[in-house]
C-alpha cells in the first residue's frame, strides 16, 4: 500500500497540471484563475532575490614596557607609564563590522552597515562598566529596562544606505549616510597612495587577511602592492552621493553633497562640502574629466560670514602601446575673514613607459601648486596659510576646529606633494623571477619663502611612538615641546635661525631618494621573502639635484629598514624586522642650551613575530618589538623599551 501512495500523488499532480494548461489555452470558455499549486509557482512572488551578510571582527591588544621615564608633556609633568596594557585600538575602525545587502530585483540592490566599537574617551576604568547583580539585569522580554551591561560599548545601526538601479540610460547608484569612502581626483578629493614602498611588519587596522598567510607577501613581491579595503586612496564622506556609469556617449558622472572630515560634527555652525565629476571615456583607458570640490562653513550662527575653499580641475589620461601620459590642471582659492588672496594654479603631469619583460619601467612626475590653494581633502598638504578656526580648543582635542593646521615646510616622502611648492620626481622599477627593484629620486622647491620651520617624521618605530599619546592628537609635546602627534604618526618641528628680523628670506629646497629591493626564494623548500627599504632625504636653502649629504642641509636623514617572512609550514609563518635611522641638523637649526649642538638623533627597531592561520578567513598576528631612540645633543629626548601587539582578525 505504501508503494502506491507516491504513484497516486504523481498522477494527481499531472491531472491538475493538464487541467490548468487547458483552462489557460481555451479562451472561448469561461475564464478560470490559473492554478498555482506545488513547490514551484508559475508566477514570480517578488521579494528579495538575494540577501547577503558579511563583515569582520578584530581584537587588538598592546603591551608596552619602558626602560626609563620619558616626559610626554612638560607643562603638566606627564611621563610615560613604565608598564602599559591596552586592550582595544585608538584607531577609527570598529571592533565589529556587519554589512547587510539585499537584491529585490535583477536591476536593484541596497545595503547598510552595522558597526560596533569601543569608545575610547581616555577615562581610566572598567571598559564595560561595573559588575551588575543578577537581580538588576535586564529581562529577556524587555532588555532596555534595568541596569545596562556593556554601557561603554557603542552600536551604530544603518549608517550607510545604498541602492543601485539599471536603466536604459545606464547604471545609477545612490549612497546616503556615512561613512562613505570615495575619491574624485588627486587634486580635488583623494588620499596619497605613493609608490607602494612601505614595510609590512607593522600591520594597519584596515589590512585584510588574504587568501592564506603567504599570499599577502607574494602579492607584494609580484605586484608591488597589496589588497586594501575601500579606505585606501579614498576620503571619508558623509552625505548624499549620486553616481551614473555607462551613460550615453560613454560618459559618467558623480555628484556629492554633505560633510568631509574637515566639517566634523562638533561645530554648531552651518558647514558643508559639495562637488562632483563629469567624465568622458574613449578607447579602453583614455578619458577626460572635469572635477570640482568646494567647502563652505559659517563663522557664526547667523551665517553672516564664511570661510572655505574652491578647487576645479581638468583631468586627462592618454595611453598608446603602453606609453601613458596623464595630468590634471586647474585652479583653487581659500577665503576667510582673515585671508583672501584670490585664486592660484595647481597642476601635475605624469609620463610613464610600458612595463615589458625585464626592461625597466620609468615614470617622470612634475607638479606645481600655488600657495593660495588649500584643500585638505586632496593628496597635497597645506604649508603656507594659517587656516581659520571657529574656536580656540587645541588641535587634537574633542571639539577642536583646528584638525588640520599648517605643519611648516614639510620633508615628505617621494611623490607626496604640498602647496607652495613645485617639484620633479623620477621613478624606476624592474623585476625578475627572484628579485624586484623599485626606486627613485626627486627634488622640490618652495615658490615663496614660507615659515621658518621644517617638519619631519622618524620612520623607524614611528607607530610605536604614536601610541605614547592615546586618544588625542596633541601638538607641542615631548621633552622639548617639539613633537606633534597625528593619526599613527608623530612629526618633529625644527626652528630655523637664518631669517631676518623674523621675516623669512630663504626659499627651502628638498631632496628625496628611495630604493626598495625585494627577494623571493626558497629555504629548505619553504617560501622565504626578504624586503628592504632605503631612504636619504634632506632640506636645505640651496638647490641640489640630489640629496645633500653635508652640513649645508638644515636637516638630513638616512633610514634603512629590512624585514623577512619565512613560511615554516602552511599554517605558520615567522617574521623579523630591523630598522636603523640617523637624523642630523646643522647650526642654523635648534641648538641645545647645555651641549651647544644641533640635533644628532639615532633610532633602532628590532622585531620578531609570527602569523597563524586559524581557519577560513581567520588569522592571528603576533609582533614583538624592541625600540630605542636617542638624541645625543638633547639628552632628555631618549626612550627605549619593548612593545608586544596581538591582533586577531576574522572575516565572514
Amino acid at each position: 500500500m505504501s508503494k502506491r501512495i507516491p504513484r497516486l500523488v504523481c498522477a494527481a499532480w499531472l491531472l491538475l497540471s493538464s487541467f490548468s494548461a487547458q483552462a489557460q489555452l481555451d479562451t472561448s470558455k469561461a475564464a478560470l484563475p490559473p492554478v498555482e499549486i506545488g513547490m514551484m509557482p508559475k508566477k514570480d512572488p517578488g521579494g528579495l532575490k538575494n540577501l547577503q551578510i558579511s563583515g569582520f571582527y578584530r581584537f587588538f591588544g598592546t603591551y608596552q614596557r619602558q626602560n626609563q621615564p620619558y616626559l610626554l608633556n612638560p607643562i603638566i609633568q606627564d611621563t610615560i607609564r613604565g608598564r602599559n596594557l591596552f586592550i582595544g585600538d585608538d584607531s577609527q575602525l570598529p571592533n565589529l563590522l556587519i554589512n547587510v545587502s539585499g537584491k529585490p530585483s535583477e536591476k536593484t540592490s541596497w545595503g547598510f552597515d552595522i558597526m560596533m566599537f569601543q569608545f575610547l574617551t581616555g577615562v581610566i576604568g572598567s571598559s564595560y562598566g561595573t559588575q551588575i547583580p543578577d537581580s538588576l539585569r535586564p529581562s529577556v522580554q524587555n532588555p532596555l529596562l534595568g541596569a545596562r551591561m556593556g554601557r561603554n560599548l557603542g552600536l551604530n545601526l544603518g549608517m550607510n544606505l545604498n541602492g543601485k538601479f539599471q536603466t536604459r540610460y545606464g547604471k545609477l547608484s545612490v549612497n546616503a549616510g556615512g561613512i562613505q569612502w570615495l575619491s574624485i581626483s588627486d587634486m580635488t578629493m583623494a588620499s596619497f597612495r605613493g609608490y607602494n614602498r612601505f614595510m609590512l611588519y607593522e600591520r594597519n587596522p584596515w589590512d585584510p587577511t588574504g587568501l592564506d598567510l603567504v599570499s599577502r607577501y607574494d602579492q607584494y613581491f609580484k605586484q608591488g602592492s597589496i589588497d586594501q579595503d575601500t579606505r585606501w586612496g579614498n576620503r571619508a564622506f558623509f552625505g548624499l552621493v549620486l553616481q551614473g556609469d555607462d551613460m550615453p556617449g560613454r560618459t559618467s558622472f558623480l555628484l556629492m553633497a554633505g560633510k568631509t572630515e574637515l566639517n566634523g560634527g562638533f561645530d554648531p555652525y552651518p558647514n558643508y562640502t559639495y562637488g562632483g565629476k563629469l567624465k568622458k571615456n574613449w578607447g579602453s583607458k583614455n578619458f577626460v574629466s572635469i572635477n570640482s570640490v568646494n567647502s563652505r562653513a559659517a563663522t557664526d550662527s547667523l551665517s553672516t560670514t564664511f570661510f572655505g575653499f574652491n578647487v576645479i580641475t581638468t583631468e586627462f589620461h592618454l595611453e598608446h602601446r603602453g606609453f601613458a601620459f596623464k595630468g590634471e590642471v586647474g585652479g583653487g582659492n581659500y577665503y576667510s575673514p582673515e585671508h583672501n588672496a584670490g585664486w592660484g594654479e595647481l597642476m601635475q603631469f605624469k609620463f610613464s613607459t610600458p612595463l615589458k619583460g625585464r626592461k625597466p619601467q620609468l615614470e617622470l612626475h612634475y607638479y606645481r601648486i600655488s600657495p593660495n590653494v588649500v584643500n585638505n581633502n586632496a593628496i597635497y598638504w597645506n604649508t603656507s596659510i594659517s587656516e581659520y578656526r571657529v574656536n580656540n580648543i587645541p588641535a587634537g582635542s574633542i571639539g577642536s576646529s583646528a584638525i588640520l593646521i599648517p605643519t611648516g615646510a614639510s620633508m615628505v616622502r617621494l611623490g607626496q606633494m604640498t602647496n607652495n611648492r613645485q617639484g620633479l620626481n623620477l621613478n624606476v622599477q624592474q623585476s625578475s623571477k627572484h628579485f624586484s627593484f623599485s626606486g627613485g629620486l626627486g627634488f622640490a622647491s618652495e615658490l615663496t619663502p614660507a615659515a621658518a620651520t621644517i617638519t619631519y617624521t622618524n620612520p623607524v618605530n614611528n607607530v610605536t611612538r604614536s601610541r605614547f599619546w592615546r586618544w588625542t592628537f596633541p601638538s607641542g609635546v615631548g621633552p622639548y615641546q617639539r613633537y606633534n602627534s597625528i593619526y599613527r604618526d608623530v612629526y618633529q618641528a625644527v626652528n630655523l635661525s637664518d631669517d631676518s628680523s623674523n621675516v623669512v628670506v630663504f626659499e627651502k629646497h628638498f631632496n628625496m631618494m628611495e630604493a626598495q629591493i625585494k627577494y623571493k626564494g626558497k629555504l629548505f623548500g619553504k617560501d622565504l621573502f626578504v624586503f628592504s627599504l632605503l631612504q636619504a632625504n634632506s632640506a636645505s636653502r640651496a638647490w641640489s639635484p640630489i640629496t645633500v649629504f653635508n652640513e649645508e642641509a638644515y636637516i638630513r636623514q638616512y633610514v634603512s629598514e629590512f624585514e623577512a617572512y619565512y613560511a615554516i609550514r602552511p599554517g605558520f609563518l615567522l617574521n623579523a624586522y630591523y630598522g636603523f635611522e640617523r637624523t642630523l641638523g646643522n647650526y642654523l637649526t635648534d641648538i641645545d642650551n647645555d651641549s651647544f649642538r644641533p640635533r644628532n638623533q639615532t633610532g633602532r627597531g628590532i622585531g620578531l613575530g609570527f602569523d597563524i592561520d586559524m581557519g577560513k578567513n581567520t588569522r592571528l598576528y603576533f609582533r614583538n618589538r624592541w625600540y630605542y631612540f636617542e638624541d645625543r645633543s638633547f639628552q632628555l629626548d631618549h626612550f627605549e623599551g619593548r612593545e608586544i601587539t596581538v591582533e586577531l582578525k576574522a572575516f565572514f
